[in-house]
């Protein structure tokens, strides 16, 4: 008799604490964004050496532009699909914001050649001047 009594207790504490949850239980959603790299200082001459358009290997066209504004300089790059914004983390390498693209540009003077990686080192396109 007392199994009953606690099965069925337990029966109804499963029961208000299902409708005490509503019925959006579970249904939220969670989103992790993993975090970006720290900013390094540009200096000026590589704010403008890495503008430009670069020929990708599929035909088209990585652009590179900037734009000086109240927040500093601020440089973009439109792989075909929209401008994002990028930031310099280091040598000649760039990171675009809250995408997972990854640029590095290479060449002497003003760089004729940039990989276009992923965060774990996929190369997703070959860029040159």
């Amino acid at each position: 008799m007392r199994i009953k009594q606690l099965v069925l207790f337990a029966g109804a504490a499963v029961l208000s604490f299902s409708a005490a949850a509503g019925p959006q239980a579970g249904t939220e959603r969670v989103e992790v964004v993993g975090s970006q790299p720290a900013q390094v200082r540009m200096k000026p001459f590589m704010f403008d050496r890495v503008q430009g358009e670069y020929g990708l290997e599929d035909g088209r066209v990585l652009t590179v532009n900037g734009t000086v504004n109240g927040k500093g300089r601020v440089l973009t790059a439109d792989l075909g699909d929209g401008p994002m914004e990028i930031i310099h983390v280091g040598k000649d390498k760039f990171v675009a914001i809250d995408k997972d693209v990854r640029f590095s540009f290479t060449g002497d003077r003003i760089p004729d050649e940039v990989v276009v990686s992923t965060a774990a080192g996929k190369v997703l396109a070959l860029a040159k001047r």
